[in-house]
C-alpha cells in the first residue's frame, strides 16, 4: 500500500514527540540561558545586523565565585555603549559620590514589578532621568501607573556581615551583585505578596518575610553594584534601603557610602537588568525559540520555480460570493461584521489566553479540518506532478483557508518540499481554489502574489520618541532574522521634541530606508497618511498601515506580500492587545476584532478608492479605520482576515500623547 505524504508525516509523530520531550529535559536550562541573553539585550537600542550579547552569571553567593570580569559588563571607570555602528566601545564615565541614579518610567498599570519588567522601554528607554542623595525617596505627590528603578555603587567602608531591607509603596525588588558588575545580581529581598498588592509604611521593614536579605560580606574600599526596582499603582510612592552591619541596627543607606552609576544623559550607557531572565517560564521559552526558528527557517528557504506545476494545474476564474457590489452604508462593512475570518493549519500561538474580555475575542484562529488539508494537500502535489518529479513533502507549514460555502474554498499552501537524493529544500506558497462541488484544485485567476514588492512602513508620530525606537529595534530585528531588507519607512512626524528622529533613523539599516515627511500642527492622523502615501514611487508598491505601539512579526512583511494581490486582495490582520501586565511571549488579552486600522493594500488599489477620509476624521479618534473598510470592500476587492501571532499592541496610557 502506498501512504501519501500527509500520512507518512503524520504516522512518525509519535516517534518526534518523544524525541522532543527527551530533548527538552536535557536542553531546558541552557535554553533558559539562551533567551536570558535575548531578553538583556531584546530592548537595546538596536543598528543593523548586530544584536548585542551579553553574559549572565548567576549563582554568585560569595566573593570567591565572581571570578573575573564577564566580557560585555563594567569594570570599576568603565561602561559599555552600543554606538551607531553596532559595536561595543568603552567611555570613561564621570562618577558622582552620594548619589544614586533613578530611572522613571510612566504609564504602566498595576503594582507588581513584573509589570515594569516586561514593559517594552525597560530597561533601556525611561520617560525621565533623575538621581536621589542617599537610598531614600519619597514622593508626596500622586504617582499613578509609575515604575522606578535606582541604581549604582554601594562602597562598605568596613570588612564584616551585613544584612539589607527595603521598605516601599507598593512592591519593591532589591539586587544586589558581589562586586562592580551588573552581570552578578541577584535578588536579596523585596516587597512582596502572592495574595495581594503589596506596600509598607516608611520605615516598616518586617510587614513582609522577604525584606530583609539572608547575611552578606562584604569587604571594604570595593565597590557593590546595587539596584531596586519599584511599581507604584496610586497615590504617593516611596522606597528606602537599610543595612545592618554584623547585627546592629537597621539604617538607611547615607550618601557617604554610594555613587551613581554614570552621569551620562545616553541610553547606551544604561545597565542590563539581569532579573528579565526569570519573568517567563522553561515551557513558554522552549516553546517560543522552537516556533521562532522554525519560522524563521522558513521564511529563509528558496522559493520553488512556478514553472514547474502551473503546467499541469489548470487555472480558473475566481469570483467570491462575498465581493461587495453595491454602495455600503456608513461603516456598514464593520458593524455587519462582513471581512469574514479565514482558517488556518496547524494550530498556531493565537490563544489570548486569561483575558478579561468575552471569550470570543480571547479564541484563536478557527482550524480547518486536518482531513481537509490532507485532501487539498495531496492533490495539490499529484494535480501538479511533483511526486513523480522527486520532489516530496517535508513539512506542512501553514495553510490558510477563506471559506465560501456558495462559490467554494480558496486556500494559501504554504508547504517545505525536498527534492531526493539531495539535501536541498524549498518553499511553494501559492493561491489554490477548490470550486464548490468539485474534486479538483485550480488556480484562479488573477491571484499571483508578488514576492519581490516593496513593502512601504506608514508611521505617522507626535511625541512618542520611546516607542518609536521601540518600532526601530523591532523591524531592525525581523530584517535580521528573515534576511528581508525590502521595505522603506515613511515617517510623518508632528513636531515631536522627544526624539531626534533623522538620528534615530540613521543606521546601516534605515539610513537609506526611511523618508521623515515634517508636519504642523495638531496631530492630524487621516492627513498624514494620505501625505506619506502620495509619496510612495511605484503603483506597485504595497502600503502597510501600522501602529506605533504594535510589536512587528518577524515574517509580517513577507506575509504582507502573500495576502495583498494588486486589484484582488487587501489584508486586515487581526491585532491582539496585551493586558497591562502581560508579554509578547503570554499575550493575555484579547484580539480587536472591530479593528482596522492595520491594513496592506497595493497603492495601485489605493488611489481607486481615493485613500483616507479627512473631511470627517480630522482631529478626532475612531472610526477612520470603519470608513476605510468601507470603501476598500466597495472597490471591491477581498479583504483576508486572520488573527496574527506576534502582531500585539501593548498596553500604554493615553495622557500625554498624541494631541
Amino acid at each position: 500500500m502506498t501512504l501519501s505524504p500527509f500520512v507518512l508525516l503524520r504516522s512518525c509523530s509519535s516517534l518526534r514527540f518523544c524525541w522532543r520531550r527527551c530533548f527538552r529535559v536535557v536542553v531546558g536550562l541552557i535554553l533558559v540561558c539562551v533567551l536570558g541573553l535575548m531578553y538583556l539585550t531584546i530592548n537595546a537600542p538596536r543598528d543593523n545586523f548586530h544584536i548585542k550579547t551579553l553574559k549572565v552569571h548567576k549563582g554568585c553567593k560569595h566573593e570567591a565565585n565572581c571570578g573575573t570580569k564577564p566580557t560585555g559588563f563594567y569594570n570599576a571607570t568603565r561602561t559599555t555603549t552600543f554606538t551607531s555602528k553596532g559595536s561595543i566601545e568603552n567611555q570613561h564615565l564621570a562618577v558622582k559620590a552620594g548619589y544614586l541614579n533613578v530611572h522613571t518610567w510612566f504609564g504602566i498599570c498595576g503594582t507588581a514589578v513584573d509589570n515594569l519588567r516586561l514593559w517594552p522601554h525597560f530597561p533601556y528607554l525611561p520617560d525621565k532621568r533623575s538621581s536621589i542623595w542617599g537610598f531614600q525617596r519619597t514622593q508626596d505627590h500622586a504617582t499613578d501607573s509609575n515604575g522606578e528603578r535606582i541604581f549604582g555603587f554601594v562602597h562598605p567602608q568596613r570588612d564584616g556581615i551585613y544584612q539589607f531591607a527595603i521598605t516601599s509603596d507598593d512592591a519593591s525588588e532589591l539586587w544586589l551583585s558581589c562586586n562592580e558588575s551588573v552581570a552578578f545580581s541577584e535578588r536579596i529581598a523585596r516587597v512582596y505578596s502572592p495574595s495581594e498588592s503589596a506596600w509598607t509604611e516608611e520605615g516598616d521593614y518586617q510587614k513582609y518575610p522577604e525584606q530583609i536579605s539572608k547575611k552578606i560580606t562584604l569587604q571594604a574600599n570595593k565597590r557593590y553594584y546595587i539596584e531596586t526596582l519599584s511599581k507604584q499603582g496610586s497615590g504617593a510612592a516611596h522606597v528606602a534601603v537599610y543595612w545592618s552591619f554584623n547585627s546592629s541596627k537597621f539604617e538607611i543607606i547615607s550618601s557617604r557610602f554610594l555613587s551613581n552609576y554614570s552621569e551620562s544623559k545616553n541610553h547606551e550607557s544604561i545597565p542590563p537588568h539581569v532579573g528579565k531572565l526569570g519573568v517567563i517560564s522553561i515551557q513558554g521559552i522552549q516553546d517560543w525559540i522552537e516556533d521562532k526558528g522554525n519560522l524563521f527557517h522558513f521564511n529563509r528557504l528558496p522559493l520553488l520555480d512556478r514553472k514547474l506545476y502551473t503546467s499541469y494545474i489548470p487555472t480558473c476564474p475566481y469570483s467570491p460570493s462575498f465581493l461587495v457590489r453595491r454602495k455600503l452604508q456608513p461603516q456598514e462593512a464593520a458593524w455587519k461584521w462582513m471581512a469574514n475570518e479565514s482558517y488556518v493549519y496547524p494550530k498556531d500561538d493565537t490563544d489570548m489566553i486569561t483575558s478579561i474580555f468575552q471569550s470570543y475575542w480571547s479564541k484563536p484562529n478557527p482550524l480547518i479540518d486536518e482531513g481537509r488539508v490532507e485532501s487539498v494537500v495531496n492533490k495539490f502535489m499529484t494535480m501538479g506532478s511533483l511526486n513523480s518529479r522527486d520532489y516530496f513533502l517535508k513539512k506542512i507549514h501553514k495553510v490558510i483557508q477563506k471559506p465560501d460555502p456558495k462559490n467554494g474554498d480558496r486556500f494559501l499552501l504554504n508547504l517545505e518540499l525536498g527534492l531526493n537524493n539531495t539535501n536541498q529544500t524549498f518553499r511553494l506558497s501559492e493561491h489554490v481554489y477548490q470550486p464548490k462541488g468539485k474534486d479538483n484544485l485550480c488556480l484562479p485567476d488573477g491571484m499571483n502574489w508578488n514576492n519581490s514588492a516593496k513593502v512601504y512602513f506608514i508611521l505617522p508620530v507626535k511625541d512618542q520618541g520611546n516607542w518609536v525606537q521601540h518600532f526601530i529595534n523591532q523591524l531592525t530585528d525581523a530584517s535580521l532574522l528573515t534576511n528581508d531588507t525590502n521595505f522603506h519607512v515613511m515617517v510623518i512626524d508632528f513636531e515631536s521634541k522627544d526624539i531626534d528622529m533623522a538620528k534615530a533613523f540613521n543606521t546601516s539599516l534605515l539610513s537609506s530606508r526611511h523618508n521623515i515627511i515634517s508636519l504642523t500642527g495638531k496631530f492630524y492622523k487621516t492627513l498624514a497618511l494620505n501625505k506619506a502615501v502620495q509619496l510612495v514611487p511605484h503603483a506597485h508598491d504595497i502600503i502597510f498601515l501600522i501602529d506605533l505601539h504594535v510589536d512587528v512579526p518577524a515574517d509580517i512583511m513577507d506575509s504582507v506580500r502573500m495576502n495583498t494581490i494588486a486589484g484582488r486582495m487587501t489584508y486586515f490582520p487581526v491585532v491582539g492587545r496585551l493586558e497591562c501586565d502581560s508579554s509578547s511571549i503570554e499575550h493575555r488579552g484579547f484580539w480587536q476584532m472591530n479593528g482596522y486600522g492595520i491594513m496592506a493594500i497595493y497603492k495601485s488599489d489605493w488611489d481607486k478608492f481615493g485613500g483616507m477620509n479627512t473631511r470627517d476624521y480630522k482631529y478626532r479618534w475612531g472610526g477612520e479605520d470603519w470608513d476605510l473598510l468601507n470603501r476598500v470592500m466597495m472597490l471591491p476587492v477581498e479583504v483576508e482576515r486572520i488573527k496574527y501571532p506576534g502582531l500585539y499592541h501593548h498596553y500604554h496610557a493615553k495622557q500625554r500623547q498624541w494631541n
